[in-house]
């Protein structure tokens, strides 16, 4: 009666994807829960709600739960919400449910790598800065309109990386990430060119996401 049959309709979508349980950590059984939750939400604000609330479930999680249902909680998010708000193309939500689960999960080896993040922040940050100034001349020179932005992976990135190719954070060389938006697929290909020909692909790991795109479209 207060807001109307559209809030309505959003707060029962919202209230039936929170009856969904999550339990395995099978990664197929995942993936199935998640083409489920997509399936049972017709109005995609209900998926962007149910994101916030986790995001805001995780951001509190400390002081709330015990310890296990934490973790619970965290593996939840992990194998379910994170990948969502990937799919979803919304890669601030995801690798902030990614770093915030990581952290409850394996809390000791984030701070450490924390800790060691920290320590070369001012310099990567300036690393970073630099190369998309270059990036952008080297765009004006060629007539392509677009924007650079750059970033720092996030700790859940860079942990994964450690651990799964056993290395040290002072081993994993591509801890920053430049980014080139441009109007057209045509100008996508323009722009790569222009940055083979300023720095060399390593040999084995260039990936073509342009003709092959990512789930989500990134």
């Amino acid at each position: 009666e207060k807001f109307g049959h559209e809030t309505v309709v959003l707060v029962d979508g919202v209230t039936k994807l929170s009856k969904l349980e999550f339990r395995s950590r099978q990664e197929h059984q995942a993936e199935n829960l998640r083409k489920m939750f997509l399936a049972m939400a017709n109005d995609i604000r209900i998926i962007l709600i149910k994101l916030a609330d986790r995001l805001h479930n995780m951001r509190t999680i400390n002081g709330h739960h015990s310890q296990l249902r934490q973790k619970e909680i965290a593996e939840e998010t992990l194998s379910i919400y994170a990948p969502l708000a990937h799919r979803l193309g919304i890669f601030k939500i995801k690798s902030e449910l990614e770093d915030l689960s990581i952290e409850v999960l394996e809390p000791e080896r984030i701070a450490d790598l924390k800790r060691q993040m920290a320590e070369g922040k001012e310099a990567r940050d300036e690393f970073v800065q630099v190369h998309i100034e270059k990036i952008k001349q080297a765009l004006d020179e060629a007539g392509i309109k677009g924007t650079v932005n750059g970033r720092t992976k996030n700790y859940y990135s860079i942990f994964n990386k450690m651990n799964r190719q056993q290395k040290e954070l002072s081993e994993i060389f591509d801890l920053n990430a430049v980014r080139i938006i441009v109007d057209s697929v045509r100008e996508c290909y323009e722009a790569l060119g222009i940055i083979h020909s300023m720095w060399k692909p390593i040999p084995g790991r260039f990936k073509d996401y342009i003709a092959m795109p990512k789930q989500n479209m990134n």
